[in-house]
């Protein structure tokens, strides 16, 4: 049984896939911090930096955004400092670099994704019905303007003919709306935005294979289910209003779920585990067999089961934790190729139904498997954790040792600017202050300073706080 658990709060709204009681997908919208992957922009270029190969084009935010070269589509219109450029946020910003601009623009309905800028129409693969593929391409062709293309959902297959054209109907006027604005409007503006997380969860989610949409707040209740029989998206009493005392979360036993995507560890159900590890640049997962030995079972297949194990947890841990980007997968070794493509095989059909683009690259000679993800959103635990104030994200902070020894150092670096006035005071946080107190630290204290030297703790200060006084 598949269900969608909506559950909204004045301060965020989160998204959750449940497959059998199992969480499988996961999305997060906080008030004031909607997602801008998707929204169209009027921006103007600030700067072309040709060794960038693109321009830094300032849409309003407060970041430039970046676009590509490649991404450029109107090569008629002059992409000089100054000028305007309608472009679409493809990828939003990290904590070093600004959002990923383009000016392919696209815009995501019910039964199809519309191409701003040009003729191309094409056709889900997983619709395989000839004859529903021509006429889908045929309806396609006869209601697309010109200058708009268009890619047809899987969801058209079901659709009926009269609200297949209402959605390529809408979508055109969208674009003409956009067009619009975009003349109007003195950049950098905001012209579009999609539909907020409750809608998308009918739009995008609401498919077929969905059994029903579980709702905890009225109003969007009732939102969404005039949606879904206005727009024919759904049978309306799939939407579901929850009105049972225990939170939904909590009633579905979601919490305990949720709190194991903020773990560096993560048990596999046939053994073994996948340490998970964040860079700016990219993600390292290693998939570790640790103390689990197969009884009776050879190295080589122990090996591979544990392998394929994962290969369902990585594409399953990766979509629930928002990762994006580039993924290195360093799997346990083996040594028969044919497992080496067949674990491949396994990997790219786990990703297969990701929402976000999931491309497996293969394997490298050094046995580690390359990934990349579109990064649509934040990691999940951007949404609930700030970086670190005294590790400052490294997971590390100075030993009590090490901070003795760095008050100690700088002892010595201020002696050899000439000898102390009088007798010195030195606080520090208690750990370190305990050290610093007795042998061998006291001793020589005193014999660098050559004074007494007396010893506070303050537990306010962090290990890499200190003073020192001359009383």
């Amino acid at each position: 049984m598949k269900e969608l658990l909506l559950h909204l709060r004045p301060e965020q709204t989160v998204l959750a896939l449940l497959s059998d009681g199992r969480l499988e997908d996961l999305s997060v919208e906080r008030a004031g911090e909607e997602n801008i992957v998707g929204r169209v922009y009027k921006g103007i270029i600030r700067n072309v930096v040709p060794s960038l190969n693109g321009l830094f084009v300032d849409i309003g935010i407060g970041r430039n955004a970046f676009l590509r070269t490649k991404d450029v589509v109107s090569k008629k219109q002059a992409h000089t400092e100054g000028a305007p450029v309608l472009v679409q946020v493809e990828k939003d910003s990290t904590e070093s670099k600004g959002p990923l601009v383009t000016e392919k623009i696209s815009f995501a309905g019910t039964y199809a994704v519309a191409l701003y800028g040009t003729g191309y129409i094409g056709i889900s693969k997983k619709i395989r019905d000839e004859k529903k593929r021509d006429f889908l391409r045929r309806h396609a062709k006869e209601i697309c303007p010109p200058g708009m293309g268009l890619v047809v959902r899987t969801a058209a297959e079901a659709a009926g003919e009269e609200d297949f054209r209402k959605d390529l109907a809408s979508l055109s006027h969208l674009m003409e709306v956009v067009e619009k604005r975009y003349a109007l409007e003195k950049g950098p503006a905001l012209l579009y935005r999609d539909g907020d997380l409750a809608v998308k969860s009918l739009r995008d989610y609401m498919g077929k294979d969905i059994d029903r949409l579980l709702v905890d707040d009225h109003d969007t209740w009732l939102r969404l289910s005039r949606m879904a029989e206005d727009e024919n998206i759904c049978d309306p009493h799939k939407v579901v209003l929850y009105e049972e005392k225990e939170p939904l979360f909590a009633h579905f036993h979601l919490e305990e779920q949720m709190r194991q995507l903020f773990d560096r560890v993560v048990p596999l159900p046939t053994g073994g585990s996948l340490y998970i590890d964040y860079t700016e640049a990219l993600t390292v997962i290693d998939v570790n067999s640790g103390s689990f030995k197969g009884k009776g079972i050879p190295h080589d297949q122990l090996a591979f089961l544990i392998n394929k194990s994962a290969a369902y947890e990585i594409a399953r841990q990766i979509r629930l934790r928002g990762i994006g980007g580039m993924i290195m997968v360093d799997f346990i070794d083996m040594e028969k190729k044919g497992e080496k493509e067949e674990l491949i095989r396994i990997l790219q059909a786990a990703v297969r139904d990701d929402r976000a683009k999931t491309l497996v690259l293969g394997m490298t000679s050094l046995g580690l498997v390359e990934m990349t993800r579109k990064r649509t959103t934040q990691r999940l635990w951007q949404y609930y954790f700030d970086t670190c104030p005294l590790c400052h994200g490294t997971g590390h902070i100075l030993s009590a040792p090490a901070a003795a020894d760095r008050i100690l150092e700088d002892l010595e670096n201020r002696r050899t600017r000439g000898p102390f006035k009088g007798d010195l005071e030195i606080t520090a946080p208690p750990e370190v202050a305990a050290l610093l107190a007795k042998a061998p630290f006291k001793e020589r204290l005193e014999r660098t300073a050559g004074k007494e030297v007396a010893v506070k703790e303050n537990p306010a200060f962090t290990r890499e706080t200190y003073t020192i006084l001359s009383v």
